[in-house]
């Protein structure tokens, strides 16, 4: 089984990241990254490989957006319910979408559709499964680890950044003893050594909400709809939030 996290960028001027995890009989082994991705093709091309057998693709970013302008009820929910903790998103519509350069989701949603992946979560724990859901790592943060606001790590001067980052990549490190935990490689146990330009910075916040997004998708595998909730549906847009399980 893998666990594909997608931190996809709205513009492919600007770079995305995805993080691939592998299931270990009991844990998740994080396998392949890459923070340098352009074109919807370099995404489709790293995704090539999983496009058979049994996976699960969480990615970041508006999967459904059927109305051209407003907002979503998925989002006003959210920010309904998740604004108080810093966690509410921007209201999504085709019409801002396309200030920059289209709807990147929708359109990498159609093409994992036609390899077979079904958008909506797995409806059983651990059974086989390919799909695709859309995640928000900020109210998902708020939920899994029980925090009283968001991690602020986004938008911020280049010392906030990077002392943000270094409490997010703390924060991501405490999943090793999660339920199911995940095993990071040594690469990912320090901050990378030059965090000096803003280029680095964002590289890492890419690739750290990536890992992030690939393990709520692990997660929502793992456990099924014990696991998760669904805010929205299919003909609206819909965004997938973890529940804690103990």
């Amino acid at each position: 089984m893998w666990a594909i996290g997608v931190d996809l960028a709205w513009s492919p001027r600007n770079p995305t990241a995805a993080v691939v995890l592998r299931w270990e009989e009991d844990h998740w082994e994080l396998s392949v990254w890459a923070d340098h991705l352009g074109s919807d093709a370099e995404i489709l091309e790293f995704l090539a490989p999983y496009r058979e057998g049994p996976c699960i693709i969480g990615i970041d970013a508006p999967l459904i957006v059927p109305n051209e302008e407003g907002s979503r009820p998925c989002d006003r929910q959210i920010a309904s319910r998740f604004g108080r903790y810093h966690a509410g998103g921007y209201p999504v519509n085709r019409r801002w979408l396309r200030a920059f350069g289209g709807l990147r989701g929708e359109a990498l949603a159609h093409r994992l559709s036609a390899w077979g992946f079904a958008l909506q979560p797995p409806s059983a724990p651990r059974a086989p499964a390919r799909t695709v859901i859309e995640i928000f790592p900020h109210p998902a943060a708020i939920t899994l680890f029980g925090l009283r606001r968001i991690i602020r790590y986004k938008r911020l001067g280049r010392d906030l950044w990077r002392r943000g980052l270094r409490r997010w990549h703390r924060q991501l490190l405490t999943l090793e003893g999660s339920h199911p935990p995940v095993r990071w490689p040594d690469a990912w146990r320090s901050p990378p050594r030059a965090l000096r330009t803003r280029r680095a910075l964002k590289a890492w916040e890419d690739r750290l909400d990536a890992a992030f997004c690939a393990y709520i998708a692990g997660y929502v595998w793992f456990h099924g709809p014990a696991g998760y909730e669904q805010i929205g549906d299919l003909e609206t847009g819909y965004v997938i939030v973890p529940r804690r399980v103990s």
